[in-house]
């Protein structure tokens, strides 16, 4: 088997752990490096007896993590959700739509009952992993110059592996615009940056439950810290003076686009982001500096948006 075929599909679950049975031809998602890591518990037993030796230990499979990159880019249709928008919901994300205009994605703190989850089918070559009540975070990139991409990470309940051949996805055919162009600004300074991020920042917590069948009756988010990281080129400080935004705590809005072309847009904006350390960097022997960023709400649920328009 070859570790170059795989396929990830993802639909978001109408009752938790319940699988949709996802689809190659409406759920799949085109994405890089997938990956999955098993979530154990080994019980060792430390019984006394009277040879050398250690006694076999008591295995059980709690969850699966799952990881994969996917592009950042439209549908190709102004109002047509983008291919990641169930994984952006699983990770505790809103989704407003407005019909031929956008698709937005708003953060949210609903409870454990109320948070969408994701059954999601990871494909490795043959062997096929399906993993129900997934729920996760993200991790966002975009360098001048190059196309953006957001790093998903869903746990879910396990289950062992089946032999299964892998499907043939379909894909939203647009292409991921590259960063430029992109109207970058923070606290209304059109800084000169190469690199962006953004970090989601979900914590997952565990329900445990004597009669589940792994003994874990769901995955939840249970608290986020959104944060970030630009690296601006250094100029006057009157010009522009981060170590005094730094030391008054200062917080502004900041905006980064990528793309240009409706329907294949994504705006990511926050309200109210602080830096959270300044340093200097240099880039082709230019000064820059290494700012960490800070998310932070404004009326609350709102320290970042994804907006697809």
């Amino acid at each position: 088997m070859l570790k170059t075929r795989a396929v990830i599909l993802a639909e978001k679950e109408i009752t938790y752990g319940t699988d949709p049975t996802p689809l190659p031809a409406t759920n799949a998602i085109l994405c890089e490096e997938p990956e999955i890591e098993l979530l154990g518990k080994k019980t060792e037993r430390n019984n006394t007896k009277s040879y050398f030796g250690t006694l076999a230990p008591v295995n059980i499979g709690e969850g699966l993590r799952i990881s994969f990159t996917t592009e950042i880019k439209g549908s190709g249709t102004a109002g047509t959700a983008p291919e990641i928008g169930p994984l952006l919901e699983a990770c505790g994300m809103t989704h407003t739509n407005t019909p031929a205009t956008s698709d937005a994605y708003d953060p949210n703190s609903l409870l454990e009952d109320s948070q969408v989850s994701a059954t999601i089918y990871f494909y490795r070559h043959n062997i096929a992993h399906k993993v129900t009540g997934c729920r996760g975070t993200w991790d966002l990139s975009g360098k001048a110059g190059e196309y953006g991409k957001i790093k998903f990470v869903f746990t879910g309940i396990y289950s062992g592996p089946v032999d299964e051949n892998i499907p043939a996805g379909t894909y939203q055919s647009t292409l991921p615009p590259a960063l430029y162009s992109a109207s970058f600004a923070i606290d209304a300074y059109a800084a000169i940056i190469e690199n962006f991020k953004v970090d989601y920042g979900n914590e997952i917590g565990k329900r445990v439950s004597a009669n589940a069948a792994t003994a874990v009756l769901s995955y939840f988010i249970r608290e986020r810290a959104v944060k970030g990281e630009i690296d601006p080129e250094v100029e006057t400080l009157a010009t522009w003076n981060p170590w005094t935004l730094w030391s008054g705590s200062t917080r502004g809005a900041l905006t980064c686009t990528f793309g240009s072309t409706a329907g294949n847009r994504c705006v990511v904006s926050g309200p109210k982001v602080m830096l959270d350390e300044v340093k200097y960097g240099e880039r082709e022997t230019l000064l820059t500096y290494v700012t960490p960023l800070i998310f932070t709400p404004d009326a609350g649920n709102d320290e970042v948006k994804l907006l697809f328009n």
